[in-house]
């Protein structure tokens, strides 16, 4: 039974908002780029494994919850959470392609590509590892006690293992149904009821992950970034307004709410608060009442008097 869901991928989302903001020789606009598109292959890789368990049906109760953080002796994030009365097992999904080797001393995980090109990244054995020593720490601090363990799951057979992990298992997502029936024994620790109070109580503590806002977090001066509303259809940026909406003056492409975007690129880049004055910077508007009216068509929380207001949006 899946409980949760996978929520937005936000981190794909701040990124995404400030590599098109960036001008074309910002520094970092490499690096952002290349962390975009890992973010996109992270994704679909989660999608796959997600679309497995919503066409799969296990021979025994389980719970299954995508995407959670918690908090323990630090914050840790799990793709996946099987949840079954002999024990929880963790699923850190992965869709990198090419020959890969899970290297020690540092830990890290090696990849060669066909081409020759090589690179490093993050040890997911590592990652399995402390987000089952974190999960084990959340559910004694909640004086619960089960069996927690973990597994690699690579999203396609194009990821090569040449030389596995030393302790966790590595899998690909098209063998998970078997590998998690596989683990069923016969000493069961929670019954259906225990195992959906459990479910809730993730979920309650569940907080999503926000990179906002992304300048802070990348350490770039928000002046750096290009100003104005984008275009929907050509992507060139400053449009104007007009009263049937906003005008493109590079490809004639008219949009009633191409401000909406550009306020969320704000508030995801630069601030999670607004005022008048920057809303008609940021937009390139002069007009007071038009900004004001632009901001209140986005239903913002206001905080303050008339001599100082500020608007402030909360991510869902």
């Amino acid at each position: 039974m899946i409980i949760k869901k996978r929520s937005i991928e936000h981190k794909y989302m701040g990124l995404k908002m400030l590599y098109h903001r960036l001008p074309k020789e910002h520094a970092m606009k490499s690096l952002i780029n290349s962390r975009m598109f890992s973010a996109k292959a992270g994704i679909i890789g989660e999608t796959i494994v997600e679309e497995i368990f919503d066409k799969y049906q296990f021979p025994f109760e389980c719970r299954i919850l995508h995407d959670v953080s918690l908090t323990s002796n630090g914050k840790f994030q799990m793709d996946t959470v099987f949840i079954t009365p002999y024990g929880i097992v963790i699923l850190e999904c992965k869709n990198i392609i090419g020959e890969l080797s899970f290297q020690n001393d540092p830990a890290c995980l090696f990849r060669r590509l066909e081409n020759g090109q090589e690179d490093t990244f993050e040890s997911p054995e590592e990652q399995v590892n402390r987000n089952i020593y974190l999960l084990r720490e959340w559910l004694k601090d909640r004086g619960i006690s089960l069996p927690v363990s973990g597994v690699i799951v690579f999203s396609t057979t194009k990821s090569k293992i040449v030389k596995p992990p030393d302790h966790v298992h590595v899998i690909y997502a098209t063998s998970i149904p078997v590998y998690l029936r596989s683990l069923r024994t016969q000493k069961e620790y929670m019954s259906a009821n225990q195992m959906d109070y459990l479910a809730k109580n993730i979920i309650e503590s569940h907080q999503s992950y926000l990179p906002y806002p992304m300048c802070k977090n990348w350490g770039i001066n928000p002046s750096e970034l290009i100003t104005g509303v984008q275009c929907g259809k050509c992507e060139r940026f400053g449009m104007d307004k007009l009263k049937a909406g906003w005008y493109c003056l590079s490809c004639g492409y008219i949009d009633r709410q191409a401000h909406e975007k550009a306020l969320r690129d704000w508030f995801g880049l630069i601030s999670n608060s607004l005022t008048n004055r920057e809303c008609r910077k940021f937009l390139h508007i002069n007009s007071t009442q038009t900004s004001l009216r632009i901001i209140e068509s986005m239903n913002l929380r206001r905080i303050g008097n008339n001599n100082k207001i500020i608007y402030q949006w909360k991510w869902e």
